[in-house]
């Protein structure tokens, strides 16, 4: 019971700890989106610009939202329940003074995580972003561990001392290590394995574990590096801006072509950071299985023949050929407007790292029951080491080449995605100096 209290404690700490920095960060960039904008919140249109961004987090972060001014005077509510009323919480008062805070507390029996962030300009608070989040799912969730592990734990008990009494020396000392295991993988320890020996439940139970403890790794791994590469591509694209933006207050007065250059520079990075974004929801769509294909009869090659029109313009740029083969017209039932999203995906992909005066050739078939698109190019190529990663989000194999053509790393991700959903696979061949074949399968029922 002692080590289900310290492992319950453990874990509401350390996911309340997670709640609260990712909601600071949530509000951060909601202060750091309409900081600038918020002396000017008299104005209606900026009012109303502010007022989307605040409506807009609150329905991608599921949260409340609030922005007040020095006086804790709410100006705007998300929900437009506290406009003009004063409020005194003490995330608040701390964000007037300049810090950022948040504290999980219990109302009515729910558990309500509030956050506040200053709104800062020229080294002066200006007004306050205001959030608050329901966190019950994250004591639900804990309460969900300790009965299983409850249930772990007793029948590992129960277990180790009905066998003790017959075999202590068989069974009981591989019953310990498995639950010395249990406890490390619940501390975060995925690494942990148990040594297994001979071929009866007691080894299978091991082997299962062992398997259980590497999806577990490989899962929080993959958590990890997405969360890295996250905050990382979406960092980018604000540092930028927010450099640029402080170039153009350094001065009073410049003159009209620097700042069109200057706005020009925000607005693609906007753009990019608007790509990432839309891309990251889409496939977060796809995950949750929210995302219902709209299966029609379609003709593939007219498919095809509309992704090359709209790819041509870019390829006439570089002068990279274009080409088509298909011995017949082969239609299937497909989801029109995802997969003509998967193609130009590739065929982008394609024509973007193949060289000028390139070629990229499409190519369709139906064998033994799959349609098979094929996208080959006569590009750059992969290298070996590279090819197995492909498909990960915001994996790059040049980093400097991917800043260079501006992808967001999400493209064959979606992809892949896509093309799953319709039961099919998609493989990828390449040869350094040589070229790029990116094959995709989807079965004709």
């Amino acid at each position: 019971m002692l080590t289900t209290v310290f492992i319950r404690d453990f874990l509401i700490k350390t996911n309340s700890e997670e709640a609260k920095s990712s909601l600071l960060v949530q509000n951060n960039i909601i202060s750091s989106q309409i900081t600038s904008y918020f002396k000017n919140i008299d104005n209606i249109y900026t009012y109303e610009y502010i007022e989307d961004i605040i409506k807009q987090h609150t329905f991608d972060y599921n949260s409340r939202t609030l922005v007040l001014d020095t006086t804790s005077t709410v100006v705007i509510d998300s929900y437009d329940e506290y406009n003009d009323k004063t409020l005194s919480n003490p995330e608040i008062v701390n964000a007037l003074s300049g810090s950022s805070t948040a504290n999980i507390y219990m109302h009515n029996k729910d558990y309500i995580l509030y956050a506040a962030v200053p709104m800062i300009d020229n080294n002066e608070v200006i007004g306050v972003t205001f959030m608050s989040s329901d966190v019950n799912d994250l004591f639900n969730s804990v309460r969900v561990i300790i009965d299983k592990l409850l249930i772990i734990f007793t029948a590992s008990i129960i277990l180790s001392l009905i066998v003790s009494l017959f075999f202590s020396e068989i069974i009981a000392l591989p019953i310990e290590k498995l639950t010395d295991s249990v406890k490390k993988i619940t501390l975060g320890n995925y690494h942990a394995k148990v040594a297994v020996r001979g071929n009866d439940e007691i080894s299978a139970l091991g082997n299962a574990f062992n398997l259980m403890s590497t999806k577990l790794f490989q899962v929080d791994d993959r958590r990890k590096k997405f969360v890295s590469n996250v905050s990382h591509e979406l960092r980018t694209p604000m540092t930028s801006m927010k450099i640029v933006a402080e170039t153009l207050l350094s001065q009073d007065h410049w003159e009209e072509e620097i700042y069109r250059e200057f706005l020009f520079d925000i607005n693609q990075e906007v753009d990019r950071l608007n790509k990432i974004i839309d891309s990251l929801l889409y496939l977060a769509k796809i995950e949750k299985d929210e995302l219902d294909l709209d299966l029609s009869v379609t003709y593939v090659n007219y498919l095809i023949e509309k992704v090359i029109k709209t790819i041509k313009p870019i390829a006439l740029k570089k002068n990279i050929t274009l080409q088509f083969y298909s011995d017949n017209k082969i239609q299937i039932n497909l989801d029109q407007e995802k997969m003509q999203q998967c193609l130009l995906n590739i065929v982008g992909n394609a024509v973007k790292y193949t060289p000028e005066d390139g070629m990229v050739t499409l190519s369709l078939k139906e064998d033994k029951g799959n349609v098979i698109i094929t996208i080959t190019d006569n590009g750059i190529g992969i290298p070996d080491h590279d090819l197995p990663y492909v498909f990960d989000r915001f994996y790059r194999v040049d980093e400097a080449r991917a800043r260079k053509t501006g992808g967001t790393g999400l493209g064959l991700s979606i992809a892949q995605q896509i093309v799953q959903l319709h039961q099919g696979l998609i493989e990828v061949q390449s040869e350094m100096g040589v070229g790029t074949t990116v094959a995709i399968i989807i079965p004709v029922k």
